[in-house]
């Protein structure tokens, strides 16, 4: 049986974006920037919710938002409607780090994808797009 031909080539994708997107370059890591981009996308979200779309356990999900939480890029606030939950919500210093975050990504999007024209980018992003929603 022939090995995948997609995975090689998403996988060292994956590996230039990571190795030009360090922290020192962007403000915070790629992981922040999920966590704060899921919070910009949905709003303020229970913690549960939170953890579910980031396909993670409560326990590690606690552990980063401790360490955003701390750096003031996100609070955790009181549910109103019961006061033993805590909802997730972006703030101002939040924003601003997604927003140096986004303009530097940008930059290492076009540095990796430069070969591409862009409809070839659209196209690209339309069918990881499709693939993660379908994706069990």
């Amino acid at each position: 049986m022939a090995a995948p031909r997609s995975i090689p080539h998403l996988t060292r994708l994956t590996r230039r974006v990571y190795a030009n997107a360090s922290q020192e370059l962007l403000g915070i890591t790629l992981k922040q920037v999920h966590i704060l981009l899921v919070l910009r996308d949905h709003g303020e979200l229970p913690q549960q919710m939170l953890c579910d779309r980031l396909n993670t356990t409560q326990n590690t999900v606690v552990a980063w938002l401790n360490e955003l939480e701390d750096a003031g890029l996100l609070a955790r606030l009181r549910d109103p409607d019961d006061r033993r939950k805590h909802n997730v919500a972006l703030t101002a210093a939040g924003n601003a780090a997604l927003d140096r975050a986004d303009t530097e990504l940008r930059r290492i999007e076009d540095e990796v994808l430069g070969g591409l024209t862009a409809d070839e980018r659209v196209q690209l992003r339309k069918l990881l797009a499709k693939a993660l929603d379908t994706a069990p």
